[in-house]
């Protein structure tokens, strides 16, 4: 059985006030990738992605879409 996978905002506009998103990072020397916990709004986000890219240079920080999958379907 296969689940929809459904996003927690609009995957087409990127509005300040839009919620659904999270702070994803890369590493950029290294294969990792991540996201940091908390669900917020996207301009939220971007200022977070911001603050941690100026203090972690290893990384690079970007404000990320949650996408969860809906069993329902």
């Amino acid at each position: 059985m296969s689940g929809v996978l459904k996003t927690k905002g609009d995957p087409l506009w990127k509005r300040k006030d839009d919620p659904g998103y999270r702070v994803g990072w890369r590493s950029k020397a290294k294969f990792e990738k991540g996201h940091l916990d908390g669900e917020m709004t996207y301009g939220e986000a971007e200022k977070k992605a911001a603050e941690l890219a100026a203090k972690d240079t290893e990384k690079t920080y970007y404000p990320e879409l949650i996408i969860i999958e809906d069993s329902a379907a």
